[in-house]
């Protein structure tokens, strides 16, 4: 078993869990510099996978543009099929939401050194609008993440009452932007003036550490301030059923 019962009861409870080196180190330094490749540009993907840094103001030293995040990169490459749908995450996944489960998108993330980043509370049903109870994310660490760090915060209970919150649209600073036409776009949050957060829950992990949460628990992600670049992948699954 992938996930003791303990951490089952803890998902069911608070709405997440952090299962340790769900993956090998030695996998999460593959995907890792792979990944790392394809934001420099070694790839021949289509631009519609990529978000990038506002084209006009931000630009690799050979002029190509720079990803904050890549959609669905296990349709593009065997090499994130193999974490996306790694055994080990496949039960984690059928052991947290009860029943057979199938993969549902998946994205890599990095915040640059010299550019923090964050992001704010939101659930990520906002966008995906799956039923309650039916979906899970995991976002696994490529990197050691902490504060300041681009370690993932939570909100522990904030997905009790399966109800989605009010949420507002923002933009980035910098602005991301889509590769495929440059447009900026917006993302969701929950207005910061409407909760408290010092209740919050600081998630630190290694590389290969993985946090498991619904997709009605609300979470953040800290802003990279460590002057290196770090990593994650998130892959969503949901019951097949």
């Amino acid at each position: 078993m992938v996930v003791t019962d303990e951490q089952v009861q803890a998902y069911q409870r608070d709405g997440y869990t952090v299962v340790r080196s769900l993956i090998t180190t030695g996998e999460a330094a593959a995907i890792r510099a792979r990944l790392m490749e394809v934001f420099e540009g070694k790839h021949d993907w289509p631009l519609a996978h990529f978000q990038v840094l506002n084209p006009e103001q931000f630009r690799n030293q050979d002029d190509s543009l720079i990803p904050v995040g890549v959609q669905q990169p296990a349709q593009c490459e065997e090499t994130f099929r193999t974490i996306a749908d790694h055994p080990h995450l496949q039960s984690a996944m059928g052991q947290l939401l009860g029943g057979k489960v199938t993969r549902y998108t998946d994205q890599a993330l990095i915040k640059h050194h010299d550019i923090s980043g964050q992001s704010f509370y939101h659930q990520d049903s906002y966008y995906w609008r799956l039923d309650p109870q039916r979906g899970c994310n995991a976002w696994i660490a490529l990197d050691e993440v902490k504060a300041n760090a681009s370690a993932l915060a939570i909100r522990s209970g904030t997905h009790a009452s399966w109800q989605l919150a009010e949420h507002e649209q923002y933009y980035d600073e910098p602005t991301f932007h889509t590769a495929r036409n440059g447009d900026a776009f917006m993302r969701w949050r929950i207005p910061t003036n409407t909760y408290d957060a010092s209740d919050e829950t600081l998630l630190p992990m290694g590389p290969g550490d993985a946090a498991f949460f619904t997709n009605y628990t609300w979470h953040r992600s800290e802003p990279n301030r460590s002057g290196r670049d770090l990593c994650a992948y998130a892959i969503a699954y949901q019951l097949a059923d």
